[in-house]
């Protein structure tokens, strides 16, 4: 039993593997608007076609020394890593879930994911097709709650799954539109892209309209953890100097209104919020114009943070 269990493992992990060399080429071409399935692999650089031995998911990539085996030029470190990252969460879902639809489904999501998150950190790009079959997807899989209730999870329990997951897809984009459109008063430009709105959605359909708000509400923590420190740096390096002591000011404000309470007089106190409310405004007003500005070296794509925190709901509710 042992030595089948140990088989299955390794077919899921190939299987993972051929899936994400295939998912390189659904990245590359949908952002080149190529075809996916013609013509057959060839270097991007010298557009030679490669032999069926080069295609080898990141056996071929260590064999070639990460080079074309033609040209010689440099192959993106990009082709192994999805590789990798598709056959780790194969096994993931795999070992999580079992061999159920549950497993199947998941797959679908997981790879989904995965391959919107590449885009949008590749170009900053969300196609709008994966957002559309991802949600699709999760309206499917609700669907199949209604006649198979075994398949339920924690999401949907006790309720109509359909109505939920609808619900969960209104939810995510006028969430995500509200808070994209409120850049227009702050900087005079959407907090967001569009695209971040399609892939809430989706993520509404899969996860219902009371989770899809845990997910989003995680994804900005997850965004303002990773964007904080390049946004300080780079601002700092840019000579915007007051920016950054806009910020430490910002902190140094709100640690010390939390430490006095009401050990000082209401009228300082609320002084105090007054400041650090005006000093918060006018840094969200230069953090939206940055993410709008990509150029400038600290922007930070945003669905990456969403789909994390998606992955980790997952795991928890699915």
């Amino acid at each position: 039993m042992l030595q089948a269990d140990i088989l299955l493992l390794l077919f899921i992990a190939l299987l993972g593997l051929c899936f994400g060399s295939f998912y390189n080429v659904v990245i590359l071409r949908g952002l080149s608007g190529e075809s996916i399935a013609f013509p057959g692999s060839k270097c991007p650089k010298c557009n030679t076609p490669l032999k069926w031995y080069h295609n080898i998911p990141v056996l071929s990539y260590l064999i070639l020394g990460g080079k074309c085996a033609f040209c010689k030029c440099k192959i993106s470190i990009q082709y192994p890593v999805v590789e990798t990252l598709t056959m780790v969460l194969f096994i993931c879902a795999y070992l999580k879930w079992g061999l159920t639809v549950k497993t199947l489904f998941a797959a679908v999501f997981f790879s989904l994911f995965l391959i919107t998150t590449v885009t949008d950190i590749l170009e900053k790009v969300i196609l709008t097709r994966h957002a559309y079959i991802l949600g699709g997807m999760g309206i499917l899989y609700s669907v199949l709650l209604m006649f198979y209730p075994q398949l339920n999870s924690g999401m949907f329990a006790g309720q109509n799954p359909v109505v939920v997951s609808l619900l969960g897809v209104l939810t995510g984009v006028c969430v995500m539109e509200i808070l994209a459109r409120s850049g227009y008063f702050i900087a005079g430009t959407r907090a967001f892209g569009e695209g971040d709105s399609y892939i809430a959605g989706a993520l509404g359909a899969i996860f219902g309209w009371k989770y899809i708000l845990i997910v989003l509400g995680a994804g900005f923590v997850i965004q303002f953890i990773f964007s904080l420190p390049v946004f300080l740096i780079n601002t700092y390096r840019t000579g915007k100097k007051l920016t950054v002591f806009e910020f430490i000011l910002f902190f140094a404000l709100a640690a010390v209104l939390w430490i006095a309470g009401n050990k000082v007089e209401p009228v300082i106190y609320i002084s105090g919020l007054v400041l650090l409310v005006l000093v918060a405004l006018h840094l969200i007003r230069n953090i939206v114009k940055d993410i709008k500005n990509p150029s400038g070296g600290t922007y930070l794509p945003y669905v990456p943070a969403m789909i994390t925190a998606a992955f980790a709901g997952m795991f928890l509710w699915f």
